[in-house]
């Protein structure tokens, strides 16, 4: 038995050396049109001549390391006084828009301010385009993420501690699956509330159908409305990789998208028999998400072949430099770091002012928001 999430990686290192070698239409099957198709139609390469994008939709997804990504968008459009779409929840989570239904202006959101439009929208929300479009611009780029299923549902219950009243979540995930239609019956409800069955489908707007009777000619058909729909739907295990497709997309600014790593779980992980015969066992559970993610994860590194060698010598530079980032931020010494000129930037500094920014939480970032915009 092997593990889907080192099967991925291995997968990932085949789709980079096949862009190195010029090889990924046999790896991906493509006959000779559909690269041509993807080298003219893939949207994500760099067109300097187009404006920066202002208008953002991003799927801000549960446990996938969204809150990364989200930063990016805030601290763009903060330092621009861009108008975001803010959450009018005063009961519970105020950075939550909605964890079972999509926008629904007067009710969920704050209207924007007099004589302004909706730039950015990044708080979490399930997806609905006709609800989505009806607050923002027409010309919005719209950016999804999603995480491999078993880590994105060991997250979860990791970060809900599912596992507090069942001896810990590694027993919770080993009970779960052998219970599993207990544990629907005992929540007793579908998909809408629950965070354990295919929770990224979910958010990304599955028919509700989908979740109770699994077909896969309805699940290919809404994978290739997402496909029409999402400029971008971000891999969080290809990070790095991301980004830079969503600068390049969005005609941004090294700086503009730089990160530190926030709210990473510090444990090691561990394959062992017990994991990876739960990794089995949730394949099967998770037929949604998994569909979800082997789709957009092929479509990402189209995406990012249709941009050429270019783009991976981008994707290595900018790997070395979050790691000299992420150094200057943990050091005492310099006050700033100073990034020379490339050929995808010009030079920039960060400061340690940055660094904590960078680092803000959620809540700190949605205060500021509503003290500027408001």
């Amino acid at each position: 038995m092997c593990s889907n999430i080192v099967v991925y990686f291995a997968l990932g290192i085949l789709f980079y050396l096949c862009c190195k070698m010029g090889k990924l239409s046999e790896f991906l099957n493509l006959k000779d049109q559909d690269e041509c198709w993807l080298v003219s139609k893939t949207r994500g390469c760099l067109n300097k001549k187009q404006p920066s994008a202002t208008h953002v939709a991003f799927l801000k997804v549960h446990k996938t390391g969204s809150t990364v990504v989200q930063g990016i968008f805030l601290r763009y459009g903060l330092n621009r006084n861009l108008t975001f779409v803010v959450p009018n929840n005063k009961s519970w989570f105020p950075n939550i828009i909605s964890i079972n239904e999509s926008v629904i202006p007067g009710y969920n959101i704050i209207s924007p301010p007099k004589n302004k439009t909706f730039d950015i929208l990044c708080f979490h929300v399930v997806y609905n385009r006709s609800a989505i479009q009806s607050i923002m611009p027409k010309d919005t780029k719209y950016i999804g993420i999603i995480r491999e299923p078993f880590l994105q549902f060991e997250s979860t219950i990791r970060y809900f501690n599912f596992g507090k009243n069942q001896y810990g979540n590694r027993h919770f995930i080993s009970n779960f699956f052998r219970n599993y239609n207990f544990f629907k019956k005992v929540e007793n409800n579908p998909a809408v509330f629950s965070f354990l069955n295919n929770r990224m489908s979910f958010e990304f707007g599955f028919p509700s159908h989908l979740f109770d009777s699994f077909d896969l000619k309805d699940v290919k058909q809404y994978l290739e409305k997402l496909k029409n729909e999402f400029d971008l739907v971000i891999i969080n295990e290809y990070m790095d990789e991301s980004i830079i497709l969503l600068r390049r997309m969005l005609n941004w600014n090294v700086k503009d998208v730089l990160f530190v790593n926030v709210n990473v779980n510090r444990k090691r992980h561990y394959l062992d028999h017990t994991k990876l015969k739960n990794i089995s066992l949730y394949r099967r559970y998770a037929k949604l998400d998994y569909e979800l993610y082997n789709f957009f994860i092929k479509r990402l590194w189209r995406q990012i072949r249709a941009c050429g060698d270019d783009i991976i010598e981008e994707i290595s530079y900018f790997k070395l430099l979050r790691k000299s980032l992420e150094k200057f931020c943990k050091s005492k010494g310099k006050s700033f770091l100073k990034v020379e000129p490339t050929s995808w930037s010009s030079s920039f500094s960060v400061t340690k002012d940055y660094c904590l920014v960078m680092k803000w939480r959620e809540i700190l970032y949605l205060t500021r928001i509503k003290e500027q915009q408001y």
